[in-house]
């Protein structure tokens, strides 16, 4: 490739030879595909939006259970930053900032548009921060206002041989780390994670793929809230649950690291009272 460094990442310099090779031995994201499914308990997070709420959180300011995951992945990429690398060619990659990406619906019909959401963190941002830009992204994505991408991808749609021209151009300038930021920014497909919250309409979880296209090197599914017994207090009660499962490129880390960071995911959904503090404060209280 032209240039080692992108736009939206660094090239990781100084890597061990087995994580330098695994790129050329496993070349494709879904041949390095890992699955996890997790059922995580969500009564205190539950607990912790109704109180959020209850306190005058308003409108699109209120508080969901869908925010607190969202805001507790946003964290857990900030204290285990190898989850947000990503492989492009042969090289592995620190993403230069962290960003989540989700489908957005205008209404729960089938034959309502879908509009795709990418919002942008900071690795410092606490639950109120989080919970209002995931607010405004879905606020936008619903609006009716055409993104970048939907622009782009209208413009292909149109033109003869648009598609096959536009996206081969857009290869062929990633293929040398060239491709414009401003299209890569606009891409919901390049992000650090990218989320389908199926729960919303009431579904299971599937386990889903990676996309070759982009660089989203986790893909996080949430299924639809159900109830289960588990260990409570004194003895077994009735608890709520949401089952998650992942998709990960294991090139980017290591079986230990991803274990570390799905705990740390977990302690975060149970105690979303700790995303009200700073990263450095936060890891001395979990």
């Amino acid at each position: 490739m032209l240039f080692y460094d992108r736009s939206d990442g660094r090239r990781v310099r100084g890597l061990g030879p087995f994580e330098a090779i695994i790129p050329y031995v496993i070349r494709k994201r879904n041949e390095a595909a890992v699955l996890f499914s997790k059922d995580i308990e969500v009564e205190s997070a539950l607990s912790y939006v109704r109180q959020k709420n209850a306190e005058g959180a308003e409108g699109s300011d209120r508080y969901s259970l869908f925010g607190v995951l969202i805001a507790a992945a946003i964290r857990t990429i900030a204290q285990k930053p190898r989850l947000n690398r990503f492989v492009h060619r042969r090289g592995i990659y620190q993403r230069s900032g962290i960003s989540v990406s989700f489908i957005v619906k205008k209404n729960l019909s089938e034959l309502a548009s879908e509009g795709n959401a990418k919002i942008r963190f900071e690795p410092e941002d606490v639950i109120a921060v989080s919970m209002e830009k995931i607010a405004r992204g879905i606020e936008a994505a619903r609006s009716g206002v055409p993104a970048p991408d939907d622009r782009e991808y209208g413009l292909a749609h149109r033109l003869p041989l648009g598609k096959a021209g536009i996206t081969a151009l857009f290869r062929f300038l990633d293929r040398f780390n060239l491709a414009p930021s401003r299209m890569i920014e606009a891409d919901p497909l390049y992000t650090s994670i990218y989320v389908a919250n199926l729960g919303s309409i009431g579904l299971d979880t599937p386990y889903h793929h990676l996309y070759e296209w982009g660089s989203a090197s986790v893909f996080m599914v949430i299924g639809r809230m159900f109830q289960k017994e588990a260990r409570h207090g004194a003895g077994p009660a009735l608890r709520h649950f949401v089952n998650v499962k992942f998709t990960v490129d294991e090139r980017i880390a290591e079986g230990i690291y991803f274990a570390h960071a799905a705990a740390l995911f977990q302690k975060l959904v149970s105690k979303p009272e700790l995303l009200e503090l700073p990263p450095e404060l936060a890891a001395t209280e979990a």
